[in-house]
């Protein structure tokens, strides 16, 4: 029997570990459905960065003379010699800007026409979808309702794009979690991990890294256009954290402030205790499933005091850092069944294409 060909889209770079994480943990649920023989192809902005994967990889990303021939090629093929078609989890299709438009019809427009008019069965693991703006929700909702199978990961990308196939799961990073637990707290230096959004670094997390006072600092991504580090160095932190201190191989949990999501759920996995400031409503649906919503604030608006607060109490209060670990195996249950349903996405929908096919 031929090992299952399955082509996986919209990855971006792996130097920003929050992608990187979500096309690793594509790959091994595909691997876990459909075996370590599995052959997969890989779509990504940066295929040199995913060179570790050993995928044959086509680059989506459009220079100045266009996109690659192999690239458009392989849209135009509808994908034909394909077992199944899977979209990265992410937050890739939003049109709430005219840049992020711009960005959204170059970069993963044509690969979401293309898996729309595909001849295999196409499954998208968990996104949050929008906002649409400027007159994209029709259209998306459109495009959305040909696909096999499109799993949302918060509430408002359920209730907005709801459509066809369209059902909710946790995010890719909560279905793979499996948390550390630490012996030793450091409760004298927290961290905090921010980047730039709507032109700078919000104000309340400047403000608050000033009220916390003594801080490390964390660099979740350096690629391109969406390279931290300028950003976490401005608030002066005592010293920058490893990957490997931080995520890889901590000695000790860690009290964190983080913006981006995937810095967030990648120090909770760690063993952290971790208040996510949210810029997109992806956070909110990702703390949401951890049971820990009051841990989620909004970027642009959260009060420093009670996030400072907060912080004070996980640092000094051990119960406080109890009742947290306990909201997350409390949530554990909903989130294994959640992994399981989408597992199931990616078996049902081959299985589904070899009976239909003649």
């Amino acid at each position: 029997m031929s090992a299952t060909r399955i082509l996986l889209l919209h990855g971006y770079s792996s130097i920003n570990r929050g992608d990187g994480l979500l096309v690793d943990e594509s790959l091994q649920m595909i691997r876990e459905v459909h075996g370590e023989e599995a052959r997969i192809d890989l779509v990504t902005s940066y295929p040199e960065s995913f060179r570790y994967a050993g995928l044959k990889s086509y680059c989506s990303k459009p220079s100045y003379l266009g996109y690659d021939t192999k690239y458009l090629r392989l849209l135009l093929s509808r994908f034909r010699d394909y077992d199944l078609v899977v979209g990265v989890g992410g937050g890739y299709l939003r049109f709430g800007t005219p840049v992020e438009c711009l960005k959204t019809l170059l970069v993963m427009g044509p690969q979401l026409l293309a898996a729309a008019a595909s001849i295999p069965p196409t499954v998208y693991l968990p996104q949050s979808i929008g906002p649409a703006r400027f007159g994209f929700g029709r259209p998306l909702r459109f495009l959305l309702a040909k696909l096999n199978r499109v799993w949302v990961r918060d509430n408002r990308s359920l209730e907005q794009f709801g459509v066809g196939q369209v059902a909710r799961a946790s995010d890719l990073a909560l279905l793979a979690m499996k948390r550390k637990v630490h012996p030793d707290v450091n409760v004298l230096t927290p961290v905090i991990s921010v980047r730039e959004h709507r032109g700078g670094v919000p104000e309340g997390a400047v403000v608050l890294a000033g009220q916390i006072g003594d801080f490390d600092g964390y660099v979740q991504s350096a690629v391109a256009g969406n390279n931290d580090e300028l950003a976490v160095r401005s608030l002066k932190p005592s010293k920058i954290c490893t990957y490997d201190e931080f995520i890889g191989s901590p000695t000790s949990a860690r009290v964190v402030v983080a913006v981006r999501l995937h810095a967030a759920l990648m120090a909770i996995q760690a063993g952290h205790y971790v208040v996510h400031l949210a810029y997109e409503r992806k956070g909110f649906g990702a703390f949401e499933d951890l049971g820990l919503g009051d841990f989620v604030f909004n970027v642009h608006s959260f009060s420093t005091s009670d996030v400072e607060d907060i912080v004070r109490r996980l640092m000094t209060d051990p119960v406080a850092r109890e009742a947290y670990d306990a909201r997350i195996f409390a949530a554990s249950e909903s989130i294994r069944a959640s992994r399981v349903r989408v597992l199931e996405s990616l078996l049902n929908s081959t299985a589904r294409s070899s009976v239909e096919a003649p």
